[in-house]
């Protein structure tokens, strides 16, 4: 229970429900529909190796959670006392070797997917996702800005992995990275609401995020800019994408997702020390779980 604790279970479902998502609702019927036009199905992955590229990506997903909290032990005594396990039911040293096993687990597999797919250049995802966590956890999360760069990226290669993996996918990758994009952004406002929260901690670390270099109230207007980038981008795409839509009016859409980020301007404008971002970044986390679900109904109503 404590491991399980310890790699954030429930933020690893996430993952795997987006990956299946992906390929269920999105990249499948693609080629479906692909087929009935050509009358041959194009060449996929098997469902033992997406569930092969699942569970890498959710090992090297664990191993960044357990190394982050090795390197946040004094941190989150002040941020989040009580919260972090190392040091006290797992030692230093065990989570040290939780991290290795599951990172070069999770790059055995990938790169080995990577090579089967002959584009050998993606062989090399996984164990650059896992460097790249050990990396923001030793030095890139108390950098200025680096760090949240660094996770809104990792975040947005999350969406990316399942159709890099089906090359027969790239002439229609242009709709996946319209997610990769939306994790982007929504990933990298969180990331700055999370800094905000943890100030305390992050200023008696000597941390050089955006709130302790530039100030609370600094900060709260850049994480909030972030967000209307994000209002702005989705209204673009729904505008583009189903302004003659018969099955839903762009307008209703429009309001189904920008209101929630409206309402959540609306909680950082009224948010006046670091322990109020604590709802805020849990509502931007609801928020991405509710930019996920979309590509089941759009599975249903466009692509079924």
């Amino acid at each position: 229970m404590n491991y399980l604790k310890l790699i954030r279970l429930p933020n690893l479902l996430m993952m795997a429900l987006t990956m299946m998502l992906i390929r269920y609702c999105l990249i499948l019927p693609a080629f479906h529909t692909e087929a009935l036009i050509t009358g041959v199905m194009p060449e996929h992955m098997s469902r033992i190796n997406f569930a092969l590229l699942t569970f890498a990506n959710l090992l090297i997903a664990a191993a960044g959670n357990i190394i982050n909290d090795r390197f946040d032990i004094i941190a989150d005594e002040i941020n989040k006392p009580g919260k972090n396990i190392i040091a006290k039911t797992i030692s230093i040293n065990a989570a040290n070797r939780a991290f290795l096993t599951l990172s070069i687990i999770g790059s055995i597999i990938g790169i080995w997917l990577g090579m089967l797919t002959g584009k050998p250049a993606i062989a090399f995802i996984h164990p650059f996702c896992a460097v790249s966590l050990w990396m923001y956890a030793a030095y890139y999360k108390r950098r200025l800005l680096s760090g949240n760069l660094l996770i809104a990226l990792l975040a947005m290669l999350l969406v990316l992995v399942p159709g890099l993996f089906e090359p027969e996918f790239y002439r229609n990758f242009i709709y996946l990275l319209i997610y990769g994009l939306f994790a982007f952004l929504t990933t990298l406002s969180r990331e700055i609401i999370k800094d905000i929260e943890d100030l305390d901690g992050d200023e008696r670390m000597q941390c050089k995020t955006i709130p302790v270099r530039y100030g609370f109230n600094t900060a709260k207007r850049i994480a909030m800019a972030i967000i209307v980038i994000t209002i702005i981008f989705l209204s673009v795409i729904i505008h583009y994408f189903f302004l003659e839509s018969t099955v839903i009016s762009w307008w209703n859409l429009l309001l189904i997702l920008t209101l929630p980020l409206l309402g959540l301007l609306y909680l950082l404008t009224q948010a006046k020390e670091s322990k109020d971002f604590h709802w805020p970044s849990q509502f931007m986390k609801a928020y991405m779980l509710l930019g996920i679900i979309t590509m089941f109904p759009l599975w249903y109503f466009f692509l079924k």
